[in-house]
């Protein structure tokens, strides 16, 4: 966002100038007359090419930033302080300059009228629904403080499985990867060498010989376009992956893969148990939880799963009788808890326990993954180098045994 320089007015006539970082001029318009001045001029701040300016634009903020940023408010809020003082404290104090500026434009936002939530709400790439609407709920209840308390929890939660599964599976893609680089070096510049000496000798090669020499010869004359065509591929298919189609696509088909099938299940599972507990603990209503929480899960058909159950629990069915017809996305476990958290009054506590359950299923799970696909890997690796230590061993001992 960029920022503006404005002159205003005050009501007794005096004028008063500085910088904001805002959306649009509107956004500052409406907070200097929040602030009672009125506005005379409000120009955007042209600067020039600065790579500060540059590298900030690309700078992500990650989700540690904002679970430090959740912790340190609710700790201050904690300690007595307005909103607004613990929002310009943590513009100090916050290391990520990208998340700072957009903290003093909620510090500037609220200061002028405008609650928490709305002020988050503007910056929907920063702050998700749940993280909106669990504020929103706060701040209506009086309970601000506990709610960013469960958000952070949850957020924390997030980011412990995120940092599991990067681990499980950044040594396997760094291996497929590095085999991907070699064999397409050797089938490039290597192989090749080789298998022209082949061709000199009039002797009958093996089918699997004359396959490899067939695929050597394409990847010698055609090595850069196929280099190109395959980079083209990944990057078509990862933006492929975030269209509606795409994700249709892929998100079926995991869910149908034996391994990754149970993984999936599993955390979007857990993740939508651990929400809708935390959203209804916070007080907000079963169906605005159910909608928010259909937001958070990253399968699509969970999302439009939960969000038929919402549908149905609005005009007054049990919560459970929506999951129940999906037992392939939904365990037996988490429709039985959901019913005997109808039936008890405990929905939430029940679905913290279930949400437990399964995030220590899947801490298990992501500490095995590493040990189960390294084998695999190793087995691939192995049948690739074997077939091609047979194709090209086969006729040399055929060329050796002519000779003699």
């Amino acid at each position: 966002m960029p920022d503006f320089a404005y002159i205003a007015r005050s009501h007794e006539g005096v004028l008063e100038q500085d910088v904001i970082f805002a959306m649009n001029e509107k956004a500052v318009a409406d907070v200097l007359r929040a602030k009672g001045l009125i506005p005379t001029s409000i120009k955007q701040v042209k600067k020039a090419l600065d790579w500060k300016v540059i590298a900030e634009y690309f700078t992500r903020i990650k989700l540690l930033d904002k679970i430090s940023f959740i912790k340190n408010l609710s700790v201050m809020l904690k300690a007595g302080l307005p909103v607004s003082k613990s929002l310009k404290i943590l513009v100090e104090q916050t290391p990520n300059k990208k998340l700072s500026k957009i903290i003093a434009d909620i510090s500037r936002q609220v200061e002028g009228g405008h609650t928490l939530a709305d002020s988050m709400a503007r910056y929907p790439r920063v702050f998700s629904p749940i993280f909106v609407s669990m504020v929103r709920v706060g701040e209506v209840s009086g309970n601000l403080e506990q709610n960013l308390n469960y958000l952070a929890d949850q957020m924390q939660r997030d980011y412990d499985l995120i940092s599991k599964a990067r681990g499980a599976l950044t040594y396997p893609i760094i291996v497929l990867i590095a085999l991907a680089i070699v064999g397409f070096l050797m089938f490039t510049f290597v192989l090749p060498k080789l298998t022209s000496t082949f061709k000199d000798f009039k002797v009958e090669l093996p089918l699997m010989t004359r396959v490899v020499i067939g695929v050597v010869d394409v990847f010698a004359s055609w090595g850069i376009l196929i280099l190109a065509f395959m980079i083209a591929v990944v990057f078509g298919f990862f933006y492929w992956r975030k269209t509606a189609s795409g994700k249709t696509v892929i998100h079926k088909a995991v869910l149908f893969i034996p391994i990754a099938a149970g993984i999936v299940t599993k955390i979007n599972q857990a993740r939508f148990v651990r929400v809708l507990s935390s959203l209804t603990k916070s007080g907000m209503p079963i169906v605005e939880a159910l909608e928010v929480s259909s937001n958070v899960v990253g399968n699509v058909y969970y999302q439009r799963v939960i969000a038929n159950a919402a549908s149905k629990v609005k005009v007054g069915s049990p919560l459970a009788t929506a999951f129940k017809k999906e037992p392939r996305l939904f365990s037996n476990l988490v429709v039985q808890m959901m019913e005997v958290g109808e039936e008890s009054g405990t929905t939430e506590v029940v679905l913290a326990e279930v949400a437990n359950f399964y995030e220590a299923e899947i801490d298990q799970t992501m500490k095995n993954l590493s040990s189960i696909l390294e084998p695999v890997i190793m087995m691939v690796i192995g049948a690739v180098v074997g077939l091609l230590a047979v194709a090209l061993i086969t006729p040399i001992y055929n060329i050796t045994q002519n000779i003699g």
